[in-house]
């Protein structure tokens, strides 16, 4: 029996189920898990062919479940893929020198991605030819994703003046960052990782800056609904 278990570990909801929607359609047999540290212990008794890792994991990162994953002689075959929303110079090559077999940057094209994994689970060397997705899950995902973007920021910018719970808003915009950059909503990861960043720098203060991104992404939010 050919064994095309995959295990998808990320710490997105939304990126969980899109890849886990994409795959079990195409007849991988899919785990998920929401950290590095969960994953080691499913990698041990789950046994899968490939893992997707993200990169920017709480905790311990994608690269450091790698090494152990790898150096472990009951796991070392198994392929591992690195996933990123936020490549940077040197991150493709830091991948490969922690033994990851692949590198691979969101958004993913949900239009080829089960082949591109079926290419590396079988070794081919061919690039994969577009494999025709059942179903809008994904124009689903964009939907329900800036339609709660919407509703969240609009709550958050309600509070600015009062009760703005800086906490929420940190992880709301970690959260916006790598669901937008999945879904392809490049602007507005782009403002969501600038927003996180300001809010990180200033601790528990809110600038002005970080007023004005929130007012920008709510826009974002809804303009992206009035396209759809």
């Amino acid at each position: 029996m050919v064994n095309n278990s995959v295990l998808i570990v990320d710490d997105t909801p939304v990126n969980l189920k899109l890849v886990r929607v994409l795959l079990t359609r195409q007849g991988f047999d899919v785990r998920t898990a929401n950290t590095a540290e969960e994953a080691l212990e499913l990698v041990q008794s789950f046994r899968p062919r490939l893992v997707l890792a993200d990169v920017q994991l709480p905790g311990m990162n994608g690269l450091e479940m790698t090494r152990r994953i790898k150096s472990d002689p009951a796991t070392r075959d198994t392929i591992v893929l690195a996933l990123t929303a936020f490549a940077m110079k040197g991150d493709e090559q830091r991948a490969y020198d922690a033994g990851c077999h692949g590198y691979i940057t969101k958004p993913i094209d949900t239009r080829t991605f089960p082949a591109l994994i079926r290419k590396y689970m079988s070794g081919a060397d061919e690039t994969p030819n577009g494999v025709p997705q059942n179903g809008p899950s994904d124009a689903v995902l964009r939907q329900a994703f800036l339609a709660e973007g919407m509703e969240q920021s609009g709550r958050l910018i309600a509070t600015l003046n009062s009760s703005f719970d800086h906490a929420e808003a940190l992880a709301v915009a970690h959260r916006w960052s790598a669901i937008a950059s999945t879904l392809g909503y490049a602007e507005i990861s782009q403002n969501a990782r600038k927003l996180e960043t300001l809010l990180t720098q200033n601790g528990q203060g809110l600038p002005v800056q970080a007023q004005e991104m929130f007012v920008l992404l709510a826009r974002s939010f809804a303009d992206g609904l009035s396209a759809l």
